[in-house]
């Protein structure tokens, strides 16, 4: 955390050599957001979880039921959007790849999109979503660009 005068205040985590499972702590962090009350979620991808804390660097919660997510994007509405392209046999075990959706302020997941391609590469590395609640999704390891349309019944 940094202020205008570029002063450091606050660091969470040991740094590059030091990947840890600890509480508060991060191995292969790879994206953050903030919700609509100004709590930082952090994608800690190496760890499957995603790590939520206030803006004095306090941690809140942990939460698990996201996958192993690489992006994360959370709308207007406080909707989480979290790109897990690495689940499977070798990382995260027993999960599927895909889009988790779910609720930012409760945690619960309410959709899932589901990796059409488990057997081609890395998946979903980055996404976001505009307000009709369409999908963009970013796959590096297929070097590609997907948007998938949210379908109302």
């Amino acid at each position: 955390k940094f202020p205008a005068d570029g002063e450091l205040l606050l660091q969470r985590g040991g740094g590059v050599d030091d990947p840890s499972r600890e509480s508060g702590c991060f191995n292969d962090p790879h994206d953050l957001k903030m919700d609509s009350q100004g709590r930082l979620f952090v994608a800690d991808r190496g760890n499957n979880r995603i790590q939520i804390f206030d803006q004095a660097g306090e941690l809140l919660d942990i939460w698990t039921q996201f996958g192993r997510p690489s992006g994360l994007w959370i709308d207007a509405d406080d909707r989480l959007y979290a790109a897990d392209g690495m689940s499977g046999e070798q990382w995260n075990r027993g999960w599927e790849r895909g889009i988790r959706i779910g609720d930012a302020r409760s945690g619960y997941v309410t959709e899932f999109i589901p990796d059409y391609e488990v057997q081609s590469g890395s998946g979903i590395e980055f996404l976001a979503a505009d307000r009709d609640g369409n999908v963009f999704a970013g796959q590096v390891g297929r070097q590609r660009f997907e948007k998938y349309v949210r379908v109302r019944p």
